[in-house]
């Protein structure tokens, strides 16, 4: 008697694993984490963005459990805010950068897919596929905005990695220096 019970049982689970343990999972929101810093604030060579920033790394899930990520690196070094939210139809994620003197650089990101999305920054529209990586300078009256192709999932987190990577990365260091305020210059 058992053994038809038990056949019963095995027949129902691979059933109902068939049709929802694939794997196929989805998940809906944002996730963000922040590092902001100030360094050498007395050294006349400082740059900002290598000595002075904020760096947000969003990602953006609507669906796929990977989902949508990318980094917005700044030269305001006074933190910022966002927030945002998934759910079927999407996800998306509202911020801003800013500094103590008043600059401010707003951004907004969304994805419809979980796997593709735009964003704009200071009111220019970029597509995350071209580059998840936005370096941010906001030292002239309008901000200067570079797209790099680095793949958000392999940058640092931490403030010191962060800091690191800023001075041996040529993509970041070399806008950063060519944006950057020199000799002390103030706009």
């Amino acid at each position: 008697m058992r053994t038809p019970l038990l056949a019963c049982v095995t027949a129902l689970m691979a059933i109902i694993c068939g049709s929802g343990c694939r794997g196929d999972s989805t998940s809906y929101g944002v996730t963000e984490s922040a590092s902001l810093w100030t360094i050498k604030i007395n050294d006349p060579e400082a740059i900002p963005g290598i000595h002075a920033a904020t760096v947000t790394s969003i990602t953006l899930q609507a669906g796929p459990p990977e989902g949508v990520s990318f980094v917005v690196w700044s030269d305001l070094p006074n933190g910022g805010s966002g927030s945002g939210g998934g759910q079927v139809g999407g996800a998306s994620y509202k911020g801003h950068h800013r500094a103590t003197d008043g600059r401010r650089v707003d951004f907004h990101a969304e994805t419809t897919d979980g796997k593709t999305g735009t964003i704009t920054i200071a009111e220019v529209s970029y597509d995350l596929a071209g580059g998840a990586l936005f370096l941010v300078s906001t030292q002239k009256d309008q901000p200067t905005v570079a797209q790099i192709d680095m793949d958000a999932s392999t940058l640092p987190k931490k403030r010191d990695q962060l800091i690191e990577l800023a001075v041996s990365n040529d993509d970041i260091r070399a806008f950063f220096e060519e944006h950057g305020r020199k000799g002390g210059d103030s706009e």
